[in-house]
C-alpha cells in the first residue's frame, strides 16, 4: 500500500466506532501506517483522542503488523493554539513520549515525528534525546514535519557533524495542485523542491510524506476548492481530473493519491466512511 491512513478526527469528530470500521478496512486492504499524533484533536476536543482510539484498536490485533506513526511537540499547553505548545525540550520530549505510550498501549513508536519546529530549544538539544529513544529501542525512527528550510539544513549538518538519528520521514502539506503565492498557513508548510532536495540528499532512503493531499474533498464532483487553491488554473485542473475519474470510473480522489505516490511521495489520508476509503485507495493498492 501506497499510503497511509490519518487519523487526526478519532475519537473526536469520527467516533470510536466508525474509526474501528475504518482502521479494519484499511489493513485488510494491505494498509500498515497509521498516522496519529499527541496533539490530534485539540480543536474538536482536548487532544490524545486518536492516540487513545488508535490505541483501543491495537488491542484487536497483532501490534506487529502494522506501523505506528505518532507525533509531538505541538501539543498546546493552555489546550488552545500552537502558541503555546509543549516544544521539543528534554523534558517535553520525555513527558510527551511516555504519555503517548500510555495512550497507545505499546511499548515501542515506529516512527516519532517532530511535529513543529521548537525554536526556544536547541536543535541538539532535541534530536540527541530522540536519537536517545532510538538507541534503546523506544523508538523504531524518526521524522520531521513543518520545519523551514534553513532549520532543516541546520539540523541535516549537526545530524552528519555528530552521527545522530537519521531523518528517515519528513511530512509536508502536500497535493497535487499549488495555493495562491506567499500564503500563510500558519504551522502548516508545504513541501517545496529545496526542502525534498535536501532531504534526499541527506538520506536517500528518506520517506517524503504528504499530508492533507485531499483537501477535505475539494477534488471530488460535489466538493469546493479552499479559499487558499481557488483559482482558475486549478478550476481548470479539477475539471479535467474529474473528467479523466468519470472515464476511468474512479474517484477523482483515487487518482490525486496515484498521482502523488507516482512523485514518489507517500500520502496520508483520512475518512470516516469505509466505502470512501475503499474508493480513494483503490489505485494506490496498485502501485508497484
Amino acid at each position: 500500500m501506497k499510503a497511509g491512513l490519518g487519523t487526526a478526527a478519532f475519537g473526536t469528530t469520527i467516533s470510536s466506532s466508525d474509526a474501528f470500521d475504518v482502521l479494519n478496512a484499511f489493513i485488510h486492504m494491505g494498509g500498515t501506517v497509521i498516522d496519529t499524533a499527541n496533539a490530534y484533536a485539540f480543536w474538536a476536543g482536548k487532544g490524545g483522542e486518536s492516540e487513545q482510539v488508535v490505541g483501543d484498536w491495537l488491542k484487536t490485533i497483532d501490534r506487529d503488523s502494522v506501523e505506528i506513526h505518532t507525533k509531538i511537540g505541538a501539543m498546546p499547553l493552555d489546550g488552545k493554539d500552537f502558541a503555546t505548545a509543549e516544544g521539543l525540550s528534554k523534558a517535553a520530549i520525555d513527558s510527551a513520549v511516555s504519555a503517548a505510550l500510555a495512550r497507545l498501549g505499546t511499548d515501542y513508536i515506529d516512527v516519532l515525528y517532530a511535529h513543529i519546529d521548537d525554536l526556544n530549544t536547541p536543535l541538539e538539544e532535541t534530536w540527541e534525546t530522540l536519537t536517545d529513544y532510538v538507541n534503546r529501542g523506544i523508538v523504531k525512527k524518526l521524522g520531521v514535519s513543518n520545519y523551514t528550510l534553513d532549520r532543516l539544513s541546520d539540523l541535516c549538518v549537526l545530524i552528519e557533524r555528530k552521527a545522530l538519528a537519521p531523518i528517515s520521514y519528513a511530512q509536508y502539506r502536500h497535493t497535487v495542485i499549488h495555493p495562491k503565492p506567499n500564503l500563510d498557513f500558519g504551522v502548516q508548510l508545504c513541501l517545496t523542491n529545496d526542502i525534498q532536495a535536501l532531504l534526499k540528499d541527506a538520506n536517500p532512503d528518506v520517506t517524503i510524506v504528504a499530508y492533507s493531499p485531499l483537501l477535505n474533498g475539494a477534488f471530488e464532483h460535489k466538493g469546493t476548492l479552499p479559499e487558499e487553491y481557488d483559482t482558475p488554473e486549478n478550476k481548470r485542473f479539477i475539471a479535467e481530473l474529474r473528467a479523466e475519474a468519470d472515464m476511468l470510473l474512479m474517484s477523482p480522489s483515487a487518482i490525486v493519491l496515484r498521482n502523488i505516490a507516482n512523485q514518489g511521495i507517500f500520502p496520508v489520508c483520512m475518512t470516516s466512511n469505509v466505502k470512501h476509503l475503499k474508493e480513494n485507495l483503490m489505485l494506490v493498492r496498485r502501485l508497484r
